[in-house]
């Protein structure tokens, strides 16, 4: 090597060197001189506080929450994010419209769409569809007919089942099959495999299974983006092998979606004029605003195009496939373990469809179950299916008495809100009659909000309700279950964005005070 090779080598080291001296300088700077500094984590350059708090948040916030208190900062790389766990500190963060910094969310839809005038459409829209009494009833059928269907293969002594697989293949078929039209077959798989003597069939039954496996991946994806760093995922082994991963991941199911619109469009474009549109999402979102919505149209108003259809109905599957399995199995849990519970829960089911086991359940039905309300709402309490919010600041503010400039993350501690001593009596235990009127247990302010709040409150609450409820009803009206883990003090789960239940055997059993 030349003696100029090695001085501009020299050069090159020396240079590096100074960009990553000055790189930290101006971290730290940033760090030091922060605005309204809160307790937290120490951060690194570059990772932030991602090697102590890894891909959970909400267990760091839990564990720490005595030696940083109810406001306390992380860092994401180089960006600022303060948690929030008392009720009194997040009356204004559910005022702020955006939900995040990232532009990995930027998708458009509902659920990360920080447009204010493209979600003000799309949410009009999702209102038209999913919250209407026409859709919620042709839900609650759909519902019922599958449950029935497939509880033929329980046996008529004893059934061993690990629920935390059965419910998710089965909201998997349900959503799908409401959403889209099209019929799923991931119980079907569950039940006999995947292979079919019918070599079509053989094909959708593989690619509904493989759509319930990329639901599962697309969690696990939404805190891998949120609080990994930018730099780690695009440019270190490992981390831009998985993001390349997940990525691939959300590129399959938009593109399956899109197919399954397409196909649907053409099919509706081509009926008679006096043929009659399905109640489910996709036929009502894609007639929206046109001649053939039954509610009329505006002209002045462009229908939804394909894509927006796409991410509006990814949206609404993937939400109601994982989390309303998840809440349904931890509901579950709850009464299985409390047979005071149970036996009110049955009574109420005997009050309001009397004794024929058979009979339909209508949607109008539902409403009438207000202590199954009850413990749905006090199960979500007690494990909070999505451990916390977030909000992005959108203009000055006072928060905890501390001055915030615009554009800073906000994250609420869900479970630790939900849990606290504070605002709850007896926080640990399950007491359904707590969310009773009349209980006089006044809730706190800010105290549950498992649905959000504020504007982007979530649109599809009554439709994951209207599930749960029917599911409970039709499981608890003919079966009495039993857990085979009655020791453990909690199920078992995992976070991956939401809590995930990663088990949860039991046996099913005809209740013996009926005639099955």
């Amino acid at each position: 090597m030349s003696l100029l090779s090695i001085i501009l080598a020299i050069d090159w080291i020396v240079i590096i060197e100074v960009l990553i001296s000055l790189y930290i300088a101006r971290y730290y700077f940033k760090y030091y001189t922060r605005q309204s500094p809160l307790p937290g984590p120490f951060p690194l350059p570059l990772i932030g506080n991602l090697h102590q708090i890894g891909l959970n948040p909400v267990k760091y916030g839990k564990d720490h929450h005595k030696e940083f208190g109810d406001m306390f900062e992380i860092w994401i790389g180089s960006n600022r994010a303060v948690f929030l766990s008392n009720p009194s500190l997040v009356d204004q963060i559910y005022n702020f419209f955006p939900r995040t910094t990232n532009p990995n969310f930027d998708i458009g839809g509902l659920i990360f769409n920080d447009n204010p005038q493209t979600w003000k459409r799309n949410r009009k829209f999702v209102v038209q569809s999913i919250m209407t009494p026409r859709f919620l009833r042709n839900f609650t059928h759909i519902t019922q007919s599958l449950f029935n269907e497939n509880e033929q293969f329980w046996d008529k002594n004893e059934y061993h089942i690990d629920f935390s697989v059965w419910i998710k293949f089965f909201t998997t078929d349900i959503t799908l099959t409401t959403v889209t039209r099209k019929p799923s077959y991931c119980l079907t798989a569950y039940l006999f495999g995947e292979e079919s003597s019918d070599p079509i069939k053989s094909e959708d039954i593989k690619r509904s299974v493989k759509f319930s496996n990329a639901v599962k991946i697309f969690f696990q994806s939404l805190i891998f983006q949120g609080f990994v760093p930018e730099v780690l995922k695009n440019y270190v082994p490992g981390f831009y092998h998985l993001n390349k991963k997940y990525k691939k991941n959300s590129k399959w199911i938009n593109e399956t979606m899109l197919d399954i619109i397409k196909n649907r469009r053409n099919e509706i474009e081509n009926m008679q004029n006096d043929e009659n549109i399905g109640s489910n999402l996709l036929d009502i979102l894609l007639t929206l605003n046109t001649p053939r919505d039954p509610n009329g149209y505006d002209e002045n108003e462009a229908p939804l195009n394909d894509q927006e259809i796409c991410t509006i109905v990814t949206e609404v599957t993937l939400a109601g496939t994982d989390t309303t399995g998840n809440t349904f199995c931890f509901t579950l849990w709850q009464i299985a373990r409390n047979p005071k519970v149970l036996a009110r829960f049955q009574e109420e089911i005997k009050t309001v469809l009397g004794d024929d086991i058979t009979r339909q359940i209508n949607y109008e039905d539902l409403d009438k179950f207000t202590y199954l309300d009850a413990i749905v709402k006090e199960s979500i309490r007690v494990i909070a299916l999505a451990p916390f919010a977030s909000r992005v600041s959108t203009k000055k503010c006072v928060i905890g008495g501390k001055q915030w400039d615009p554009k800073i993350s906000f994250y609420i501690h869900n479970e630790l809100i939900q849990k606290s001593p504070d605002c709850w009596k007896d926080p640990e235990e399950f007491i359904p009659e707590r969310f009773l009127k009349g209980s006089n247990n006044e809730i706190v302010k800010n105290s549950f909000m498992p649905f959000g709040g504020g504007m982007r409150i979530c649109p599809g609450r009554h439709m994951a309700m209207v599930e749960l409820k029917t599911l409970l009803i039709l499981l608890y009206r003919k079966y009495d279950v039993e857990l085979v883990d009655k020791v453990s003090k909690e199920p078992k789960m995992k976070f991956v964005a939401v809590n995930v239940c990663t088990e949860m055997k039991v046996i099913i059993r005809p209740r013996k005070d009926i005639n099955v």
